[in-house]
């Protein structure tokens, strides 16, 4: 089932937080956003309609976010992050690759469910950033950079781990292995988040165990 099959109807319009509680209104803001990104994903978002849903003015809203680009890179940050804290425990209980692979890219497939069909929008976000006229705020851009980065930095430190000891490391060409594992993941998710999984006679679960078998066999040298 799709995120966007599975997903709830728009959050109705509300009462607003108490005001001056601007934490509070800023996470209705983000919560409304959020509904609306359930049902339609990124381009279902509007900055009237969101306002509607956070029981807040258009002029209000903007003196929260200036674009809906912002918005949906506050959250993909926070997505982001959340995934992972959720994969910590996977790195940290990990011994051996093939397993690995296969936990990650099943953890992975929520994230993509919601956030990944939109991977170039929020990357071009993410390089804007780097601008001074970027269309980001740099604390954002630099948040979205951070936790990109760290849950890559955490596959690699585990891939290396159960890849081999630490005086023979058998992980092959490590940057092309990271790229590789990147490609695949999305490739997983795009394939069993869209209706494209009905064109194979395989499961999900055939799938994940195929593909993080033939990973594990060709990104390590021979022991």
């Amino acid at each position: 089932m799709t995120a966007a099959a599975a997903a709830p109807s728009p959050a109705a319009a509300k009462t607003p937080t108490k005001w001056g509680d601007r934490e509070g209104r800023r996470r209705d803001i983000l919560d409304a956003a959020q509904a609306q990104m359930a049902v339609g994903g990124y381009l279902a978002l509007n900055m009237r309609d969101i306002a509607r849903g956070a029981g807040v003015s258009p002029g209000t809203l903007y003196q929260y976010f200036s674009t809906k680009e912002e918005i949906f890179a506050t959250l993909y940050a926070a997505a982001i992050e959340a995934h992972n804290a959720r994969i910590q425990p996977i790195c940290e209980q990990a011994r051996e690759l093939e397993t690995f692979l296969a936990d990650i890219a099943v953890a992975y497939l929520d994230l993509y469910a919601t956030y990944g069909r939109y991977f170039t929008v929020w990357s071009a976000l993410v390089a804007g950033g780097r601008a001074d006229d970027a269309p980001l705020p740099k604390d954002l851009a630099r948040q979205l950079r951070h936790a990109t980065f760290a849950g890559t930095d955490l596959m690699v430190s585990t891939m290396r781990r159960v890849a081999g000891p630490a005086d023979r490391p058998r992980l092959i060409d490590q940057p092309m292995a990271v790229t590789l594992l990147w490609t695949t993941l999305n490739g997983i998710g795009d394939h069993l988040t869209s209706e494209r999984r009905h064109l194979t006679p395989f499961t999900g679960d055939e799938l994940i165990a195929y593909t993080a078998r033939t990973l594990a066999a060709g990104l390590v040298t021979p022991a």
